[in-house]
């Protein structure tokens, strides 16, 4: 949740760093890419004044939920409740009925939820452990008890009050009852917009007394488009390979293109491509490079990647399929796929995960992680 509402000067700037070309953060993104079935079924409600007071908006991550979110809240806040004795159902300059949830960027509704200045409005987050800089693993009571009071304020214009809570799954049980207080007796023209990713971590009574919304994975080439936006210079080779790896998720293949995820996925495909014939030099450059000081990032790209890549041949077997598409379209690939049974892919893809979660809570030399690795595949 951003603390201040910043100055007309300051606000200009927030805004204007989500307009060069780049995938802006959810608060700060106009626009809404896939999922086109969402938001005809949300504005039907709407403009039938069918509106639950809490929704579940749930799916993998990274796939626009949170974006979505924001869409909505900023489009309530903007048009406001229908009036039953005017003609128009937002105010004299709004139409009888809402046909998109669209809200301009510089529209003063939308800089002030994306500043967390709109009083109408609250954004949650995990707090920031201050030790290690970065959110917590959990969203506690204290942050979550802030709801119910600013909730039974009275709205500065007579319209909606909207709250967001971002990694919902992840509340503490203590939170989710508090949370589920709130829901037993929602005030009038208000809606609770939970950010799941994990929909079964939310207690069966919360589930139940919230509208469920399922993101699915985006399509690829959606992916790849939104690729295209945040890194126009990038070869398309490398943006297809990092889409297909990112399983239609546009967060997880942000966050491969900044970790390095094709250079995890030459280093992989490189070895597996002597499959059967292993380059046992090779193997060892690989495993003395990325076991260096300062190549965590590096390790942890290769071991993710060597994983997907198992479980991606794990799935394709299960389809008994015989190709593979790319960047998996490779020879030895292929005969990896023929050669071991479904049993056997199974039990790749759990020594793998096993092996290299050993790796992870411990202190053991890297470079043996990568070693041993490929020792379970053949």
């Amino acid at each position: 949740m951003f603390e201040d509402l910043l100055d007309d000067d300051e606000d200009a700037g927030f805004i204007e760093e989500a307009e060069d070309g780049t995938l802006p953060q959810p608060q700060l993104n106009p626009d809404f890419t896939g999922h086109e079935e969402i938001e005809p079924y949300i504005l039907d409600l709407i403009n039938n004044d069918n509106m639950p007071h809490a929704l579940i908006l749930g799916g993998p991550k990274g796939v626009g939920k949170s974006t979505f979110g924001y869409r909505l809240a900023r489009a309530l806040l903007k048009k406001g409740i229908p009036d039953p004795n005017q003609d128009s159902m937002f105010a004299d300059e709004a139409p009888a009925t809402l046909d998109s949830l669209y809200v301009a960027p510089d529209d003063p509704v939308f800089r002030k939820v994306a500043s967390g200045g709109h009083p109408d409005f609250l954004g949650l987050e995990r707090p920031i452990d201050e030790r290690k800089g970065q959110p917590k693993n959990s969203m506690d009571i204290e942050t979550v008890r802030k709801v119910a009071p600013f909730l039974r304020m009275t709205s500065s214009d007579g319209g909606w009050r909207v709250v967001i809570v971002n990694d919902a799954d992840t509340m503490t049980r203590s939170a989710q009852n508090a949370i589920l207080k709130i829901l037993e007796e929602p005030p009038a023209h208000t809606l609770l917009i939970l950010v799941c990713h994990r929909v079964g971590a939310m207690i069966p009574t919360i589930r139940s007394r919230c509208r469920l919304i399922t993101f699915t994975p985006l399509k690829t080439d959606t992916v790849v488009d939104l690729l295209k936006q945040q890194y126009p210079q990038e070869p398309a080779t490398d943006l297809n390979s990092v889409a297909a790896m990112a399983e239609g998720s546009i967060g997880r293949a942000i966050d491969l293109m900044e970790e390095g995820g094709q250079d995890g996925l030459h280093n992989v495909l490189e070895v597996l491509d002597n499959w059967e014939n292993w380059d046992w030099p090779q193997i060892h450059r690989l495993a003395e490079s990325l076991g260096r000081p300062g190549q965590e990032r590096a390790y942890n790209m290769f071991s993710q990647v060597l994983v997907w890549t198992a479980e991606t041949l794990l799935f394709a077997k299960a389809r008994n399929e015989i190709a593979l598409e790319a960047p998996l379209d490779h020879k030895a690939l292929r005969n990896m796929l023929s050669h071991y049974s479904l049993e056997d892919w199974v039990k790749i893809c759990e020594n793998l995960k096993a092996h290299f979660d050993k790796f992870s809570h411990s202190h053991l030399d890297k470079r043996q992680a990568v070693l041993g690795a490929f020792s379970y595949i053949g």
